[in-house]
């Protein structure tokens, strides 16, 4: 890897928040490319790779990841307020 490349195994058991993250990571102009990588479900974790154009490829992920979880928040309020409604 070099200064512009990181690719980290998750402990995820389900590639679905590693592919999540690579779709994140590939919607940000400063990353050249993301992908999640998942050799064999049996034998292996799933893998994130992102390479970025300029900056950190660890600071890419992290607004990735909170990107996300501001999404997340916002559904989740949406929820609620929906849930509230029935009441």
């Amino acid at each position: 890897m070099t200064k512009t490349e990181l690719e980290v195994e998750l402990d995820e058991l389900d590639p679905t928040l590693t592919e999540l993250i690579a779709e994140k990571l590939n919607s940000m102009k400063d990353v050249e490319m993301a992908a999640a990588k998942w050799e064999h479900p049996l034998v292996a974790k799933p893998k994130l790779f992102v390479r970025v154009k300029k900056g950190s490829p660890v600071d890419a992920m992290e607004e990735a990841i909170s990107n996300i979880e501001k999404e997340v928040k916002a559904i989740q309020k949406v929820v609620d307020k929906a849930e509230e409604s029935e009441l």
